[in-house]
């Protein structure tokens, strides 16, 4: 099927064929997470483009989905997670691929497209040579400006991450932690803490304890089904595998790592309160780097920083846990808008706010029942 800004929508098959092409392609690109999404109100949608000569130069998963403002008006809102996909770096072609996407969700009658591509602007480090697995774009941002875009306020994934480079030996690894973090890990294992990697058999107990460190730690979390399913979907499909650490067979505490195109995601993480001076959650972060290693894995990605390197933010106790590692702060482009209808956006923006405020609470409470 064509449009007259030269991309096609293709099937399933065509795209999961095609994605591999893309050098920096997103495990939250594939049909995978189109599929788990699909059962959660989402429509799927893969677009490609082609040059004259038919090389393909960018791809995109788009989700669609409908829904209510004010529970008076039903809108469409089109998001592409860690999208567009590039090849080609001619800025013309790629101005030709944000108009397709303008133009794909005009068509579709949405509201708006969301965005936010995987692509690098500003990064922490002196040697950007041992980087070179990142996409760096730092002049993206000017580029949708241009182009009309708008900085999104509702940023879906995290803006800024902490990463490691994992093309060398685990000693000098090991080496660029902070020193606390390499005593730590040490400690953890001099008090017989034990580190697994689980299975699909695994994921209704550390359900159990995510949901106890989102009441902890005062974060809201989706349904017990859907994470099953979604974890269960990826770790059948040998992209994702939980990581456990144990003392006497008892679960103190894991993380949940996606490996896809040679980078390693730490996506989630969960710790019980009881024995926490254990320094379990050390040792589960370093079994988790080596493992990625084992699997060839050339980045590993503690997935979230703070928007503002500020004391005062919520997560930069965390983020602090995460440098120990010795990780490397990124900033990448973060989410952008185009507003195809800027009332029903501009009535989309003020609502969503207080719609996420209400689900907040009622998640909470729900995650509360999940346990009890």
């Amino acid at each position: 099927m064509k449009f007259s800004t030269n991309f096609e929508l293709i099937d399933e098959n065509t795209w999961n064929k095609s994605i591999n092409i893309f050098p920096n392609s997103h495990f939250l690109q594939t049909s995978l997470w189109a599929n788990v999404k699909r059962e959660n109100g989402w429509v799927p949608f893969y677009l490609l483009w082609k040059d004259l000569q038919g090389n393909i130069i960018a791809g995109a998963l788009i989700l669609e989905r409908i829904v209510k403002i004010l529970n008076l008006i039903s809108a469409k809102v089109h998001y592409c997670p860690k999208g567009p996909l590039l090849i080609t770096k001619n800025n013309d072609k790629i101005s030709e691929v944000i108009l397709g996407l303008q133009s794909f969700s005009k068509n579709r009658k949405g509201i708006f497209i969301k965005i936010d591509p995987d692509f690098v602007t500003e990064i922490q480090a002196d040697n950007i040579e041992d980087f070179s697995f990142l996409n760096f774009n730092s002049d993206f941002p000017e580029f949708l400006q241009k182009n009309s875009w708008i900085q999104s306020k509702e940023q879906i994934q995290f803006r800024n991450t902490i990463v490691i480079p994992l093309e060398k030996p685990d000693e000098e690894i090991l080496k660029d932690m902070k020193q606390k973090t390499r005593y730590n890990i040490r400690l953890s294992e001099r008090k017989g803490v034990k580190v697994r990697i689980g299975d699909n058999s695994d994921f209704e107990n550390l359900f159990k304890l995510y949901a106890v460190t989102a009441l902890r730690d005062n974060f809201v979390i989706r349904s017990k089904n859907y994470y099953l399913n979604l974890w269960k979907k990826f770790f059948d499909a040998k992209l994702c595998e939980p990581i456990i650490a144990e003392l006497d067979g008892e679960i103190l505490a894991a993380v949940i790592i996606y490996f896809y195109s040679g980078k390693a995601y730490y996506v989630y993480g969960m710790s019980a309160e009881k024995n926490r001076n254990l320094m379990a959650t050390y040792l589960l972060q370093w079994k988790a780097i080596q493992r990625a290693r084992e699997k060839k894995c050339k980045m590993y990605d503690f997935w979230g920083a703070p928007d503002e390197l500020n004391e005062n933010d919520r997560m930069w106790g965390v983020y602090k846990f995460k440098l120990g590692f010795g990780g490397t702060f990124v900033k990448t482009v973060g989410a952008w808008d185009f507003p195809n209808n800027k009332f029903a956006y501009l009535i989309y923006i003020f609502v969503i706010p207080k719609m996420l405020s209400m689900m907040r609470k009622i998640g909470f409470r729900k995650t509360q029942i999940e346990i009890e």
